[in-house]
């Protein structure tokens, strides 16, 4: 076990300090714990059905941030917003005791990248129906397209259900105005509001949207307004959509529109094209059509065919722009090969779906070894650098014995760095793990991190990991074998009052997870109103 220990702490050490943790999209050709295929590039369609979570809930807990008084004056402290009397909670410090701050008595507060306003004329809801509310109110300022100011209202309803309602500001010098419920009225004021854009208020008239689709609107009216300006889209290094073009880490460019189809390529900021295809929305993000993906070089490595924001077939290419592997995707994504080609263009398969084939992984220098039967993957494997072999996919994989005790650790070890949360990082931490014959963890590596708060966070966690958690080994005929296996962890904020476009909203049943649990735990954590009380 000291051994072992000694190992991992050496491994740890070249991670933090040199070790290369990917920043971009490449990392190499891998096998996730789910026996999900990574093929050299961390691609917005990476969807691990298990994955480890270290989970923040914003609704749960204080937060370092700012708030301004009625005379402008900034004040700095712990806030959290409290959904049931909609007031601001304040504290100078942990210890200090907590106090509430209506909107009446502020100008407004910040807490992490989010600004909140304070917006009257909001429409609340009550035991008899909605009504507008008496005061004014905290709102989330969620976006600006052509002058017009949009907010996120979020509050407890007389049943104790959290609900959200969308106000806009069209000037400077008009009204607050929230977007009614009702089909009648929502049409009417949605198409007055959108009303400069034809397609979309046609769309808004025929029934199309409804007050729940707002996000949606927004974000295709001002891609809109992008396009005809030639302005891009910026994200940052998780992805979120940011305004600041000076902290983008990629961008896109909106090629065309046509209708409600939106056809853009997506960049990093060095100006490589990661890919390109169409959308029909944005919030979440619809897919539709042939998705291309391509290599730094320019040339196409994988073109993703998607039918009702399904993916449905995929045809993968050498970096010479030869034809490598084309397979359907059947439902909860399983992959059947119909055409396996080597770097000679020969097929390697059979009638029958069997044959095998060695390719170099670019990225990291192994030579892999793909088997296939049935027109399934059988097994992958490589030889490491003391000639033993490693498989990356086998009869049987290794599995974690107990994952729920091992979530279980996470959650009461792992905290969620502070200065993450306020920078709002989130995404995918990719850890390999080699699983030794004894189900021993005996080498991690981190392939893919975050930053290095959450990177340090997991990487200090695994030391307790490799000596109170052990695997089952995987086995090839009944034999334990040594495997290489990608373990996908999840870290991510939940935000009472998220709009943000983020990864999470590129795979619509991630993004339907995430507001699930966005809702329970703003069930779970916020206070009980009386009945009525508006």
């Amino acid at each position: 076990m000291k051994t072992l220990l000694y190992l991992l702490v050496v491994t740890f050490s070249c991670c933090i300090n040199g070790q290369s943790i990917t920043t971009n999209y490449e990392i190499g050709s891998f096998v996730d714990y789910n026996k999900k295929i990574i093929s050299g590039y961390f691609d917005f369609d990476y969807e691990p059905k298990t994955s480890l979570n270290v989970i923040y809930s914003s609704a749960a807990s204080f937060e370092k941030g700012i708030y301004y008084d009625n005379n402008g004056l900034k004040v700095s402290g712990l806030l959290k917003y409290s959904q049931s009397d909609r007031a601001l909670k304040f504290k100078l410090n942990e210890k200090d005791e907590e106090k509430s701050i209506t909107a009446d008595e502020s100008n407004g507060y910040i807490i992490g990248i989010d600004t909140f306003s304070v917006v009257k004329n909001v429409m609340v809801e009550g035991v008899f129906g909605d009504r507008i509310s008496g005061k004014s109110e905290f709102a989330e300022k969620i976006e600006n397209v052509a002058g017009m100011q949009f907010y996120k209202f979020m509050a407890e309803g007389a049943s104790g259900i959290s609900y959200s309602k969308y106000v806009v500001k069209i000037s400077d010098d008009s009204d607050f105005v929230t977007f009614p419920s009702g089909e009648g009225k929502f049409k009417k004021m949605a198409a007055d509001v959108f009303g400069n854009d034809p397609v979309l208020k046609t769309q808004i008239e025929n029934g199309k949207y409804d007050e729940k689709d707002i996000p949606s609107i927004i974000k295709i009216y001002k891609y809109r307004k992008l396009y005809q300006r030639g302005q891009n889209i910026f994200y940052n290094s998780f992805r979120d959509e940011t305004n600041n073009p000076d902290k983008s880490t990629y961008y896109s460019k909106i090629v065309s529109v046509q209708d409600s189809v939106f056809h853009t390529a997506h960049f990093s900021k060095n100006d490589v094209k990661i890919y390109e295809g169409d959308f029909t929305s944005f919030y979440p993000h619809y897919k539709q059509g042939d998705f291309l993906f391509y290599f730094p070089n320019g040339e196409v490595r994988r073109k993703l065919s998607y039918k009702n924001n399904k993916p449905k077939k995929a045809v993968e290419f050498f970096e010479n722009g030869k034809i490598h592997r084309v397979y359907d995707i059947l439902e909860f994504g399983t992959i059947v090969y119909k055409l396996v080609y080597n770097e000679h263009n020969v097929n390697v398969l059979d009638a029958k779906g069997n044959g095998s084939e060695m390719f170099l992984d670019v990225i990291t220098g192994k030579k892999i070894t793909y088997e296939y039967k049935d027109q399934k993957l059988k097994s992958a494997y490589f030889t490491d650098l003391n000639g033993e072999k490693v498989y990356q996919v086998c009869e049987n994989n290794a599995e974690i014995k107990k994952i729920k005790s091992l979530q279980k650790l996470i959650t009461e070890k792992v905290t969620y760095p502070v200065e993450s949360i306020q920078n709002n990082s989130h995404g995918y931490v990719l850890l390999k793990c080699i699983v030794d014959q004894s189900g021993i963890v005996s080498e991690i590596k981190l392939i893919k991190g975050l930053n290095s708060d959450c990177d340090k966070a997991i990487l200090d966690f695994l030391t307790c990991f490799t000596t109170e958690i052990y695997w089952n080994p995987g086995k090839v005929e009944g034999k334990a074998i040594k495997q290489e296996i990608i373990l996908p962890i999840d870290f991510s904020i939940i935000e009472t009052s998220s709009y943000r476009n983020h990864y999470y909203n590129f795979n619509t049943l991630f993004f339907q997870n995430m507001m699930m649990q966005q809702n329970m735990m703003m069930q779970q954590n916020m206070m009980r109103a009386p009945m009525g009380k508006i």
